[in-house]
């Protein structure tokens, strides 16, 4: 902030105030409850003992600092997304992974193989613990901490990114390398404010808009 305003030459004054990290670490459980998702998903919090979920296939989640409960809208969009498209054998990848909760949902759905990237480290490894949780670990279900060009190869079916539509505007550069003939890209986290820069930067990257949703201002 500090940088932005100097270069704007902006007189300014800045000041920070802390809240303890206890509560909110406890707090925001309370609302975080198991849910429904989509025809063939249930989110299930790991401190929860108590669910129904049916014939559902049970997602375990601790997101702990990490993005990623499927309560928000931008993440619920994408897991009801996949729960309608992926096919056994399908492999997925996440970029800004967070919690590493697309990614396994992806696995549980059917995909064979799963790849989640983030330039978080902690989410990386709130990632790869959710991951064990549901019983998939390496090779076939990976997190690594960097960007898509440093720690990504080879190709995939579905490539999801819930991330904000700066950032989306750029992978749409690049994110063709990672995927395959015929393959899908489920962008979310766009708030309805940018829909059309994401549109415009869809349509100049030679992409064909399949199904646009929205829910709320997302």
């Amino acid at each position: 902030i500090s940088d932005r305003l100097n270069a704007e030459k902006i007189h300014f004054t800045l000041e920070t105030d802390g809240v303890s990290s206890d509560d909110w670490a406890d707090k925001w459980k309370a609302f975080f409850k198991p849910q429904p998702i989509g025809e063939r998903l249930f989110v299930r919090p790991i401190w929860v003992d108590e669910y129904d979920s049916g014939d559902r296939a049970v997602l375990n989640i601790e997101p702990g600092a990490a993005f990623g409960t499927g309560t928000h809208e931008t993440t619920r969009l994408c897991l009801e997304t996949l729960d309608k498209i992926i096919k056994e054998g399908d492999t997925v990848l996440d970029i800004g992974c967070g919690s590493g909760i697309l990614a396994i949902s992806a696995m549980l759905l059917g995909a064979k193989e799963g790849f989640g990237v983030d330039i978080d480290p902690l989410a990386v490894k709130i990632a790869a613990e959710n991951g064990k949780m549901n019983n998939f670990t390496e090779p076939q279900l990976q997190f690594v901490c960097g960007d898509l060009a440093d720690k990504v190869s080879g190709k995939y079916s579905i490539i999801c990114a819930n991330i904000v539509a700066d950032v989306i505007i750029r992978l749409l550069a690049d994110v063709d390398k990672y995927l395959e003939e015929n393959g899908i890209v489920i962008l979310s986290g766009i708030i309805d404010t940018r829909a059309n820069d994401v549109i415009k930067s869809i349509n100049a990257n030679s992409y064909t808009i399949v199904e646009e949703i929205r829910t709320d201002n997302w």
